[in-house]
């Protein structure tokens, strides 16, 4: 009988893991940091985006802690917005609603801001805690990393949705402090500045990886991937380079484009296939005069170039097989055969058909002759309209 307990204590327990780690997943899904405190508030420090303990050498997150236990209680979501126009959202979780957990478990959601700072609030939340001038550019970084919802009415509505229906109860928002920005530091100059903040490196690394993990998905073919990191790539701002926004745009759009195109050779599609995807989205990029047409070329691109992979790399093929794809792709309206194929690669006819069937599951002959007569869906893209060369 014990151990008939044992085992449905650890399968409930499991359970509610699962539960905390999907609401987190959701969380997340939203382009939000979500930490699930540890019982002694070991990792407090990441509340922030670890703002205050890369400024600070000395800076100590129990007061954070004792405004965790003082003011969060359950079926609240407590919306925080401290003095660096960082907003919060905490929530506590009861025993009852995750048992057999022995104590209530806190869940943190956040960083976001409601707007992106200007330079003249930076400059003023700077003036506020007495930092000096040399740390604008390290608060550009941090700030500029900081997820701006577009609709934070909507967000918050979602966020006490999910927490309604996991945790099985109704919760609602609770803003802390109704006005003003909390603080939970004695005085604002007590506190010893790092010597070398590492706030501007860290953010940076952070945005380059994620770049570089949705680059890697484009190189692969998978959309999915892709467009989620793409997603969360979005949520980093870059500072302007123009006081013209379309422009800013306009330019940050021509450099994924050219990322995009060399992702995908990097995932062995031919160049004339690349260059004519690039090229279409370059002239749409410039012809674009708002930014809504913007965004319509925006969801288009990931979703094009993962389908180039897909439908033309040539990555699992030997050179041999590729060099006849190739050919055959761009010599259609040739009287193609395999003796000709043999011939160009120097190679029998009996081994070049065997190494092919073996890569493709095609006939060479069966594979080229439909060229000779017509414009194939292998062909490329450019000798018809992109949506048909690029296959859905």
């Amino acid at each position: 009988m014990d151990c008939y307990i044992h085992l449905m204590l650890r399968k409930e327990s499991f359970m509610n893991t699962d539960v905390l780690t999907l609401f987190s997943q959701i969380i997340q899904a939203h382009h939000m940091n979500c930490l699930q405190v540890e019982p002694d508030f070991s990792n407090l420090y990441k509340a922030d985006m670890e703002l205050r303990c890369k400024l600070y050498s000395d800076y100590d997150y129990r007061g954070l802690e004792y405004f965790i236990q003082q003011n969060c209680r359950e079926a609240e979501i407590v919306k925080m917005v401290d003095d660096f126009s960082l907003t919060i959202y905490i929530l506590r979780i009861g025993q009852a609603s995750i048992s057999p957990v022995l104590q209530d478990v806190i869940m943190l959601m956040g960083p976001v801001m409601e707007t992106p700072p200007s330079l003249t609030d930076i400059r003023r939340i700077m003036a506020d805690k007495k930092l000096p001038e040399n740390l604008l550019r390290e608060l550009q970084a941090f700030y500029n990393n900081v997820p701006v919802p577009s609709d934070l009415k909507a967000l918050e509505s979602t966020l006490l949705t999910i927490a309604d229906n996991l945790f099985a109860r109704n919760h609602i928002l609770r803003l802390i402090p109704e006005e003003g920005g909390l603080s939970f530091e004695t005085s604002p100059g007590s506190l010893t500045l790092n010597e070398r903040p590492s706030i501007a490196m860290s953010s940076i690394e952070e945005r380059y990886e994620v770049e570089e993990t949705m680059l890697d998905a484009i190189t692969c073919g998978d959309q999915d991937k892709a467009g989620r990191y793409y997603s969360l790539f979005k949520t980093y701002r870059i500072t302007p380079r123009t006081e013209n926004a379309l422009i800013n745009r306009k330019n940050m759009m021509i450099i994924f484009n050219t990322l995009c195109r060399k992702s995908v050779q990097k995932g062995h599609v031919h160049p004339v296939y690349i260059d004519d995807l690039s090229t279409r989205f370059a002239i749409r990029i410039n012809q674009a005069r708002s930014m809504s047409e913007l965004d319509s070329i925006d969801n288009d691109m990931v979703h094009k170039y993962c389908l180039l992979v897909r439908n033309h790399s040539m990555k699992n093929y030997s050179q041999i097989v590729q060099r006849c794809i190739t050919y055959t792709d761009f010599h259609y309206a040739e009287p193609l055969t395999l003796a000709f194929f043999a011939d160009m690669c120097h190679v029998t006819k009996s081994y070049l058909s065997s190494l092919f069937k073996k890569e493709t599951g095609s006939n060479l002959t069966e594979y080229a002759i439909p060229c000779s007569f017509s414009t194939p869906p292998h062909c490329p893209s450019m000798w018809w309209p992109m949506d048909a060369g690029i296959r859905t």
